[in-house]
């Protein structure tokens, strides 16, 4: 590439990290080097005597009479590589305020505690620290790697190995959930793949991964160690209405919260009930809560999406209620809704199959029993052999490989109840047992599917005609 005479890049400070970011600039550009160290001016002077391209000056970079001796006017760049953390926000302030410079200025900064200070500079902030922790960490975990040279480098782009453990392997990716991230392309078998929707993730996949920095990483511990991480693949928080009659359900979330992988739980106070009266009160049960602005009715958190995890939602018994209330939820809610019937501590799970991508909801069973370390067991209620016809048929072989798969992914054997009947009455039947009343019962459904007489819903009817509490789990189609 020719070299770009006219036009320079203008470096302040030349330490180490200076002095490598100076060679690799005077590949490419004329630079101006500004260091306040006169011996390393001098050091500099006598390296590079015969480089045309490099300017040395020996100066304050926070000091005007040190930016009057440049020559400000051909300058398209600015990196400051000092330390000072005032120095570089000096550097800013005189470049965007002072000479009204609109080029790139990009900072590395050492200490981060100070990295709201410059936002107002509109600049790009390098974090030598954060950076080199992140290549090491790529190097040891041979596995995962983080895109520092291309896109923010921060972590928002990834490429990790599906490895064999991983309990996302051969999940259409539509029903992967993905909340602020997207699969952006597969490697396999030395081929691209640009992904649909209906493309399933194989065992040495290579997968591009693009998405909010936070939540790659809780994604790629799924990916690459199968470590549960309910619910942050969808949301980090749980959120919960809160009223006088609502404490049972508010102590519900509360207990999900401390056993799940959820950061805040967040309560909305219904009808400006008085929650400052009970604030000891709820101080005293839960850590890191944050209370929010009040709302008319719970169902007003059906449409609040910021970040959510689990909307935990208290559920009265009067049945007109239930139904009209019900199907709301399984109409509105993009996010898992807990169906609070305040049966907990639960005392074991129970994972139905009578619904869309099976594989799915016993993978989101497992990641909780697991983190709760309770035990689970699952459920699928099919047609009577006699009646039967070769779509039941090809139903109840496909679940059973789905069995299958995950006791071969997790090395155990899996309590996989089949009972014949209709699938309602029949879940109610088994669920109505002593033994089960503080089972937690989860089920997907799918948000598009209609509720009407003449079309039974099954994941409705279940969910409506149960004791239990039940985790409402919604397929939504976000891949084109």
């Amino acid at each position: 590439m020719t070299p770009q005479i006219d036009k320079k890049v203008l470096l302040f400070g030349v330490g180490i990290f200076g002095r490598e970011i100076l060679d690799e600039l005077l590949k490419k550009w004329s630079v101006i080097a500004v260091d306040y160290d006169e011996n390393t001016i001098e050091e500099l002077e006598d390296e590079y005597r015969d480089e045309e391209k490099l300017q040395l000056i020996h100066g304050d970079a926070s000091s005007i009479l040190t930016w009057k001796k440049i020559d400000i006017e051909n300058v398209i760049n600015i990196i400051s590589t000092i330390s000072d953390s005032d120095v570089s926000l000096e550097v800013c302030r005189i470049g965007r305020e002072v000479f009204n410079l609109t080029v790139n200025i990009v900072v590395l900064l050492f200490e981060e505690e100070k990295e709201e200070a410059f936002e107002k500079f509109n600049i790009n902030i390098v974090k030598p620290a954060e950076l080199t922790t992140k290549i090491v960490i790529s190097k040891i975990e041979k596995n995962y790697a983080i895109a520092t040279n291309i896109g923010l480098g921060k972590g928002e782009i990834v490429e990790a190995k599906i490895l064999a453990r991983s309990h996302l392997v051969d999940r259409k990716l539509k029903y992967l959930k993905p909340t602020r991230w997207r699969i952006a392309a597969i490697y396999r078998d030395n081929e691209l793949i640009l992904p649909s929707g209906d493309e399933r993730i194989k065992v040495g996949d290579r997968v591009i991964i693009i998405g909010d920095p936070k939540v790659l990483e809780n994604l790629v511990n799924i990916l690459l160690k199968g470590i549960p991480q309910f619910p942050l693949q969808f949301g980090m928080d749980i959120v919960v209405p809160y009223t006088q009659n609502t404490k049972k359900s508010f102590e519900e979330a509360v207990y999900l919260k401390k056993n799940t992988k959820a950061y805040k739980l967040l309560i909305f106070p219904v009808k400006n009930y008085r929650i400052r009266d009970d604030f000891d009160y709820i101080k005293s049960v839960v850590k890191n809560f944050e209370i929010k602005e009040s709302i008319k009715n719970p169902a007003d958190l059906l449409n609040y999406e910021n970040n959510i995890g689990v909307l935990v939602y208290p559920f009265i018994k009067e049945p007109f209620f239930k139904g009209r209330v019900l199907k709301k939820i399984l109409k509105t809610a993009k996010k898992p809704t807990l169906i609070s019937r305040g049966n907990f501590p639960y005392s074991e799970i129970t994972i139905s199959l009578n619904c869309p991508d099976p594989a799915f909801n016993l993978e989101i069973g497992i990641e909780l029993s697991r983190l709760m370390k309770l035990p689970f067991e699952v459920l699928y209620i099919t047609m009577p052999q006699e009646l039967r016809g070769e779509e039941e048929e090809e139903k109840l072989k496909e679940r059973f490989e789905i069995i299958s798969d995950f006791e071969q992914i997790y090395k155990t054997n899996i309590r996989y109840k089949v009972l014949e009947g209709n699938p309602v009455k029949e879940t109610i039947k088994f669920m109505s047992d002593e033994s089960k009343k503080k089972n937690l019962f989860i089920i997907t459904y799918d948000r598009n599917e209609e509720i009407s007489i003449f079309k039974p819903h099954i994941q409705y009817h279940i969910t409506k005609s149960l004791k239990n509490s039940v985790l409402l789990l919604p397929l939504e189609e976000l891949y084109g």
